[in-house]
């Protein structure tokens, strides 16, 4: 594989596998919780910590090469300002190993700013916008060099939507709910970084809202806290193919924590020519309930939207 082609691939990689530089969060509506996603984000406002996040994603042999993988670590951290406004930074380290070259360091910084409007609870339905900001070159100089992480700086407003169907006449549908995500990434440096179409969508299936409000289940408990789920995470450059995964899996929703895994399948041609089938798992942890009284709580306690 030539040397450009491992530096793209490395870039789509981290690209696809990745929840985009967004924040994660659990966010409530009514009676319906949506989860914290792993490879999109939800309208959610919220304290929260996902330490680590995990992705692996395996690199097909070409051009001679043999073939590599690439492993990341992640991390995140949410804090509210108000009830309904937040922050959330990012990192993660990248290592590559295989497929004509070597690679370790860590990827640029994101900070998001998000708001939350007053959520229709009655239909279980909410939104939230924001933007979304990657500091070029504040991770690894050697990813720059590589070309696998981005030497560009980019802004990206995001709108964000989760709906419930817990006001179906079917008992056995309520549970389901569908969340998604949209934003275009505006480069600084267009000529050399491309802009670019962000979005993402979820189908869920939640058994703790069985259980909670439709009927009670005759499983053993840890069922009961199950969320099987699929998520679609796509990115359309304006120059450039499209990329993404798809992605089913499964999470797990306690009390004060989250734990999930999903598979990263990939979603077109154009991806699976840089990468076979991969996988994250997450753990991710409720500040607002582990910590009411110091971290989780906001820095404010208004909400801008409630005066």
């Amino acid at each position: 594989m030539p040397l450009s082609s491992v530096r793209a691939a490395a870039a789509i990689l981290i690209l696809v596998a990745v929840p985009s530089a967004t924040a994660l969060a659990h966010a409530v509506c009514g009676a319906r919780v949506f989860p914290a996603t792993l490879t999109m984000d939800d309208p959610g406002v919220n304290d929260e910590l996902s330490l680590p996040t995990i992705t692996y994603q395996p690199i097909p042999p070409s051009g001679g090469n043999p073939s590599g993988r690439i492993v990341d670590f992640g991390w995140e951290w949410d804090k509210t300002i108000t009830r309904d406004l937040g922050f959330g930074i990012n990192d993660d380290y990248l290592s590559q190993r295989g497929a004509g070259q070597n690679l370790n360091g860590w990827d640029n910084l994101s900070l998001t700013l998000k708001d939350q409007p007053p959520c229709d609870e009655a239909d279980e339905f909410m939104f939230a916008f924001g933007v979304i900001r990657e500091f070029a070159r504040s991770g690894s100089s050697l990813l720059v060099n590589a070309g696998a992480i981005d030497a560009v700086s980019n802004t990206t407003p995001t709108v964000y939507f989760g709906k419930g169907a817990g006001n179906l006449s079917i008992g056995y549908f309520r549970p389901l709910a569908v969340t998604g995500e949209l934003g275009y990434q505006i480069s600084d440096s267009p000529p050399v970084s491309p802009s670019q179409w962000n979005y993402a969508a979820s189908l869920q299936y939640s058994l703790p809202y069985l259980q909670q409000n439709v009927k009670a289940l005759n499983a053993p408990a840890f069922f009961t806290h199950l969320i099987p789920l699929v998520e679609i995470a796509m990115a359309t450059p304006t120059i450039g193919p499209t990329t993404g995964t798809i992605a089913p899996g499964v999470l797990y929703e306690a009390t004060t924590w989250q734990a999930g895994i999903e598979a990263l399948i990939p979603a077109t041609g154009a991806t699976r020519q840089l990468q076979g089938t991969g996988f994250i798992v997450q753990f991710h942890v409720f500040l607002d309930d582990v910590m009411p009284n110091s971290l989780g709580r906001p820095l404010f306690n208004t909400n801008l939207w409630q005066r």
